[in-house]
């Protein structure tokens, strides 16, 4: 009779176990800082470690990109929070008084595009451009974009902590900073 026992508690304890790793492994990642829980999550995104460029200016992690999600402009698709009334394409409200202030003061203008000439250079020399991983234009968009968004962030430290530092450091985060920065630099 030993051996008609059968084995299927063999595969509800496999099933068991991997459940009960998944699980810990699950917790393990939740109780590690940000960093380490982006490195994990940039792993299940790209195990070859390839791509390296940011998704988008003003996220709040600085996340490798892996193309556009396929028909995302399909209605279907819906558009979440996005506003209605906006043109596609158009800056959002806060990246458009980003370029009105940038643009309003000629000297301020001149300092800038010097700043998104010298990152051209600097980025003509850079290990990616050498390497033919990025373009000349996206090395010196994004380090203009670092530049402009720095400026901004290092003056909203002024303000008291509290409700309107954070609105401010949420306004900051809407800034597309990489549109600002391709504006200088054409």
């Amino acid at each position: 009779m030993a051996g008609h026992s059968g084995g299927s508690w063999k595969v509800a304890y496999a099933d068991f176990v991997t459940a009960m790793m998944a699980f810990f492994l699950v917790m393990w990642i939740g109780a590690q800082d940000t960093k380490t829980r982006q490195s994990v999550a940039n792993y299940f995104v790209d195990p070859s470690g390839v791509s390296k460029k940011p998704v988008q200016s003003g996220a709040v992690l600085d996340t490798p990109t892996y193309g556009n999600t396929p028909k995302r402009d399909a209605p279907d698709m819906g558009t979440g929070r996005d506003p209605h009334d906006q043109v596609p394409g158009a800056p959002s409200p806060p990246t458009k008084v980003v370029s009105d202030w940038l643009h309003d003061d000629p000297k301020r203008v001149q300092m800038w595009q010097a700043r998104a000439q010298k990152a051209k250079e600097a980025a003509a020399r850079s290990r990616e451009v050498v390497e033919n991983r990025l373009t000349v234009k996206e090395v010196a968009t994004q380090d203009l974009s670092k530049q402009i968004r720095a400026e901004f962030t290092a003056s909203a430290a002024t303000v008291p902590s509290g409700v309107f530092q954070n609105l401010l450091y949420g306004t900051i985060d809407e800034v597309n900073w990489t549109q600002l920065a391709q504006d200088l630099l054409r």
